[in-house]
């Protein structure tokens, strides 16, 4: 995620509201002052001369998190009137810029530490797993059109999913023969869906939550597509335990203290909202508004994944029943085509 919860928590204890506008878009407000800033991450501290690339890229404002940042840096981010936030062993500081506001929190000297930098997230790797679960025996071309990627990028992927011995071509197509291997190989690789996470609490039973915060992205936030994971998807498909947590999905996020949230820290937290980076995470059939459930759903994978890092001491037993679940469909899709 771009913001940890660590961030979150820092940023809502200095009254700023967070509102996530995209996967890197974040509006701030603090009182009646708004900003919209641009989240830029770094996995190893910048230089000056890294800040000054970025600006030329990047020509609004925008928000650097960094492990850590000297003085120098500093300068440069705040010349251009960007903000910055240093995020590292559970200390966070930095300097918020909304409006005319500079906003400090714990600005101390920093020290740089060297991280090896992260190479892209294959998201259309991941995507297309996904989709050959769901669809058995899909040709390239068809695949291709499922994921949103060009055939030669589902070859290049399928030449990498083949080497891990779960996928096999035949006369019909590609198809999953092994669909325990690859939820393994998928959970194992899967790095989450990325982007802007926000976290809020109410007294509403988590499913009660989650379809008043759908409604609220439907009327606010048109296009926002929001996609119902976790405990509150898994009971809607295999049940085995009552919700805990709300997990939501969205194209865009809204303020949620007028439908009665308030913002929350990572353990008390009752609901999630998170505009993610990976837009494989909803299927084809809830993007195209075609759903038949009353609930939007998330793409089976992810509603596994996410009820896997669930709260609760039964997690693991309603993951298996969600895995479950996928098992059975996937044969009864294969048997079918």
């Amino acid at each position: 995620m771009l913001i940890s919860a660590g961030v979150w928590r820092e940023l809502v204890g200095v009254g700023l509201t967070l509102i996530p506008r995209g996967p890197d878009q974040l509006e701030l407000r603090y009182g009646q002052t708004v900003a919209v800033l641009t989240v830029v991450k770094s996995a190893i501290p910048l230089t000056p001369g890294d800040v000054a690339a970025l600006a030329d890229r990047h020509p609004a404002p925008c928000l650097i998190v960094v492990p850590s940042a000297t003085p120098a840096v500093r300068a440069a981010i705040e010349a251009h009137g960007w903000s910055w936030l240093t995020d590292a062993d559970q200390q966070v500081a930095g300097v918020l810029r909304v409006g005319a506001e500079r906003i400090a929190l714990n600005v101390r000297q920093a020290v740089v530490s060297r991280s090896t930098r992260p190479g892209p997230v294959p998201w259309g790797t991941f995507t297309l797993v996904r989709r050959m679960i769901g669809r058995p025996y899909a040709n390239q071309r068809e695949l291709a059109a499922l994921v949103g990627v060009s055939q030669p990028r589902v070859s290049q992927a399928m030449r990498v999913l083949a080497d891990q011995g779960f996928v096999r071509r035949g006369p019909a197509g590609w198809t999953v023969h092994d669909i325990d291997t690859a939820l393994r190989w998928w959970l194992d690789s899967y790095p989450g869906p990325g982007g802007l996470r926000t976290l809020w609490y109410s007294l509403d039973p988590p499913i009660e939550q989650a379809r008043a915060v759908a409604e609220v992205l439907a009327t606010e936030a048109a296009g926002s597509h929001p996609a119902v994971s976790g405990d509150v998807a898994a009971d809607a498909i295999a049940p085995w335990r009552s919700p805990v947590r709300a997990v939501l999905y969205a194209r865009a996020g809204v303020d949620l203290t007028g439908a009665g949230f308030v913002p929350a820290g990572e353990e008390e937290a009752t609901l999630e909202l998170t505009v993610p980076r990976d837009v494989g995470l909803w299927s084809p059939a809830q993007l195209s508004g075609a759903s038949p459930t009353a609930l939007p759903l998330a793409d089976p994978l992810q509603i596994l994944w996410d009820v896997r890092r669930a709260p609760g001491p039964d997690s693991e037993e309603a993951a298996d029943r969600v895995w479950q679940f996928i098992r059975r469909r996937h044969r009864e899709q294969g048997a079918a085509a």
